[in-house]
């Protein structure tokens, strides 16, 4: 079994991840300044600094026959992210050129926009609004092309808004005036997103031509189903219903939302054929056992 483990953004998602896979990878994991880097680094975990734009040939020498986990986020508040997908797509092609033996990339469900009200397999057609999102369409569609040409083993995992034991929306929420109480919320615990992320890291390798990306028209949308996950949970309440008892759990005050009374609507991401194709029943497919 390949063994050889880089974690390419070890932030919260990464560093529960590099906890999980420990056991059974020797791990490279980056971040962006020595002190954490020293930190994190024991006798499984070495960490190494790297940033966007930096020279990459000291993370290369790490990615040969090596699965890549690719999990830098662009920042939310950051609106011109030009810069920021050129140096992804570069360090996706450097990875290539380093004959890297696979790569996952975290993208999000937000590549989907946030103005539908349907609800959302992985055969949808991305409809991104954010600067973010439409830079993950884009690092997803240059992945994909890059299968077709360069035969890479890509996976693309799509995350809902993530939860775990510290770490839950209500906590930013607590107390605050807000509206859409009816919108429907895709939510998925870490410890899910683990699991399915280490089935992936763990499976045999398998280049077929049957995994090739449609990228006729760029969209990633039919791509195949080996290519693209959604991790969400299987349930949908809305959100004002949904926060005001999870306040009430934690024990501290409980937003307002107006419209809460009203009929369900916005998107829901349909993650059922995800979890199937994976193997796995999500423990927190109910966002009740989130809290």
């Amino acid at each position: 079994m390949n063994n050889k483990l880089v974690i390419c953004g070890y932030g919260w998602l990464g560093r529960y991840l590099g906890e999980a896979m420990s056991a059974t990878h020797s791990i490279v994991a980056t971040t962006r300044n020595e002190e954490k880097a020293l930190q994190i680094s024991n006798k499984r975990i070495r960490g190494l600094v790297f940033s966007l734009g930096d020279d990459i040939n000291a993370l290369c020498e790490e990615l040969s026959d090596a699965t890549l986990v690719l999990n830098i986020p662009p920042g939310r508040r950051n609106t011109q992210l030009n810069d920021f997908t050129d140096s992804m797509l570069a360090l996706i092609n450097n990875a290539v050129a380093a004959n890297v033996a696979r790569i996952i990339f975290i993208s999000t469900t937000s590549v989907y926009g946030d103005t539908r009200n349907d609800e959302l397999n992985e055969h949808a057609s991305t409809q991104p609004e954010t600067a973010s999102a439409k830079a993950h369409v884009a690092i997803e569609q240059h992945l994909l092309d890059l299968q077709t040409d360069a035969k890479v083993d890509v996976k693309i995992v799509r995350l809902a808004g993530l939860t775990g034991p510290d770490r839950h929306p209500i906590n930013s929420l607590s107390g605050r005036n807000l509206n859409a109480g009816n919108k429907r919320i895709n939510l998925v615990h870490i410890h899910d997103v683990v699991a399915a992320l280490k089935t992936l890291i763990l499976a045999a390798s398998t280049k077929t031509d049957s995994s090739k990306a449609d990228s006729s028209n760029g969209d990633t949308s039919k791509a195949n189903r080996t290519n693209l996950y959604h991790l969400c949970s299987l349930q949908h309440p809305k959100r004002g219903d949904y926060y005001t008892q999870a306040a009430n759990k934690k024990g501290i005050p409980a937003p307002t939302f107006s419209e809460s009374d009203l009929t369900p609507t916005g998107k829901v991401i349909d993650a059922k054929a995800s979890w199937d194709l994976l193997g796995i029943v999500p423990d927190y497919a109910n966002p009740d056992d989130m809290v």
